[in-house]
């Protein structure tokens, strides 16, 4: 006879019982899902329009006229150079010239530059203009001086006597004489020197100049020293003076002593194009290409009081 104890049917009981309640559990969720998935198939409106009161309003839009601008010019620097009203071009540094360009550098051919933006001259120097004619020295026999003078655009010494007439300097010597001038030296106390005076008539400014032997005759504007790369010629200018090359002449512009620059504009022959660069001397191993290997060279354009020669013993 089998024998069960009571424990065992309970357990067993409570384990039947749950296992319906899932089961009823189950059905009515899937029930559940099929109502819902018939609701939202129905095209029914969830809302009647008649409860529905709003005003409706007509919109007229139109559309705003549209704006034309005008196509924006090449500025004068060059024909590349052309700033729009919201987009500047894009600028470059050529550290072989120095200067910002609108072309990178590095992506243009040597064999495919436009020869007319190639600047033919270069900058030397920028000095305060001296004057033309200097008195270097003078000699004299039983009282009649005879005035040593250096023309500076040649480097000729012209020997002239008072009342004598240079016309290749454009001036006139209308006196000369020797005066006792007091002379400071460094680190001594000051002597006298006979000096040389010269009064000279200039026939270009109409004004009267007057030179000594000690000191070079200098003007406060400025003169600039260019060169042409093409054939080595060397020219002085100032502001507003033009350099004639094979492919157009060149304007000189402003000038600046600190730092020496000068604004130099390209004209074409025909006069329709214009370039303009600021120029700059070269320096470090641009001057080893021309030959000048001494890093203490003299300036061609220093400007120093003449030393007065010592006196031969008696």
């Amino acid at each position: 006879m089998l024998k069960f104890s009571l424990s065992e049917f309970f357990d067993k009981l409570i384990l039947l019982v749950a296992m319906i309640v899932f089961l009823l559990v189950g059905v009515s969720s899937i029930r559940s899902v099929k109502d819902l998935e018939t609701i939202s198939l129905q095209d029914a409106p969830m809302l009647s329009e008649s409860k529905v009161d709003v005003q409706t309003y007509s919109v007229d839009f139109r559309l705003p006229e549209s704006s034309t601008w005008n196509r924006p010019q090449s500025q004068s620097r060059g024909d590349d150079w052309i700033f729009d009203v919201f987009t500047p071009p894009v600028l470059y540094y050529n550290p072989a010239s120095r200067e910002f360009t609108v072309t990178p550098p590095e992506l243009v051919a040597s064999n495919a530059r436009d020869p007319w933006k190639a600047f033919e001259i270069e900058l030397l120097e920028v000095r305060q203009r001296p004057y033309r004619l200097q008195l270097i020295g003078y000699a004299s026999q039983d009282g009649d001086y005879v005035a040593s003078f250096e023309y500076i655009p040649t480097g000729e010494v012209l020997l002239a006597r008072a009342g004598k007439r240079l016309a290749e300097a454009g001036v006139k010597v209308l006196s000369f004489e020797v005066k006792q001038m007091e002379v400071e030296q460094e680190g001594s106390m000051p002597i006298f020197e006979s000096v040389g005076v010269a009064r000279l008539h200039d026939y270009e400014s109409g004004e009267d100049i007057y030179l000594t032997n000690l000191e070079t005759k200098i003007f406060s504007d400025l003169e600039a020293k260019v060169r042409s790369i093409d054939n080595g010629d060397v020219y002085v200018v100032r502001e507003g003076s033009q350099v004639e090359l094979e492919n157009g002449f060149y304007i000189i512009g402003d000038l600046s002593e600190d730092p020496q620059e000068a604004m130099v504009t390209k004209v074409s022959i025909d006069g329709e194009k214009r370039l303009s660069k600021l120029l700059k001397p070269r320096t470090g191993d641009g001057f080893l290409d021309q030959g000048i290997l001494n890093e203490n060279q003299p300036s061609p354009f220093a400007i120093r009081p003449r030393m007065v020669p010592p006196k031969p013993n008696s």
